[in-house]
C-alpha cells in the first residue's frame, strides 16, 4: 500500500520480486491521506490512513473491503475527531494471533517537530470486528502474546 499524491489517493500494488517496481495494481481507494497500514480481521481488510498535515496530528480515518480490490466503503474516523488520534499518525496495524483470542495493535507515530528526538509511538490495541475499527483513549495495558488476550492496568 502505498500514498499517491497527484492521484490523491492510496494504491494497493503487487511488487516485483526486487521491491522496486509495480507488476500489478490491486486497487485504487481514492482519498486524499497518507500513513497507510492494512490489516486482514475476520474476513475483512481494514485499511487506516492519516489526512495530510505535515507533521501535525489528525483525525484518523478506517475504510474496510470484503478483498484487497475492493469495494472500499467511506472512511470514518477512528477516534474521537478533537484528540486527533491522540495526537498520532497512522504507521502500522500488528495482527497477534493468540490461542484465544486475535489482538489487533494500532502503531502511530507521535512527531514532536520541534524537538525530533523527542518524538514517540503509541502501540494500542484496537477495537475492531463487524466492519469498525475503534482506537480507545490511550492506557496502560498488557498483551499476553501466547494467547492473543489483552488486559487494561
Amino acid at each position: 500500500m502505498f500514498e499517491s499524491r497527484p492521484t490523491r489517493g492510496f494504491y494497493i500494488a503487487g511488487l516485483s520480486a526486487d521491491y522496486m517496481d509495480v507488476v500489478k495494481e490491486v486497487s485504487f481507494i481514492q482519498s486524499p491521506l497518507e500513513g497507510g497500514a492494512i490489516v486482514h480481521y475476520k474476513g475483512l481488510y481494514y485499511a487506516i490512513g492519516s489526512a495530510l498535515t505535515g507533521w501535525n496530528p489528525n483525525p484518523n480515518k478506517y475504510a474496510t473491503a470484503p478483498s484487497l480490490s475492493g469495494p472500499w466503503t467511506e472512511f470514518k474516523d477512528i477516534a474521537p475527531p478533537a484528540t486527533n488520534t491522540y495526537s498520532s499518525q497512522s504507521t502500522m496495524l500488528i495482527k497477534v494471533e493468540g490461542s484465544k483470542s486475535t489482538t489487533v495493535i494500532y502503531m502511530g507515530d507521535q512527531w514532536k517537530p520541534r524537538t525530533q528526538w523527542d518524538s514517540r509511538y503509541l502501540w494500542m490495541p484496537v477495537e475492531i470486528g463487524d466492519g469498525k475499527l475503534w482506537l480507545p483513549e490511550p492506557k496502560p495495558r498488557k498483551l499476553n502474546i501466547k494467547t492473543g488476550e489483552w488486559q487494561t492496568l
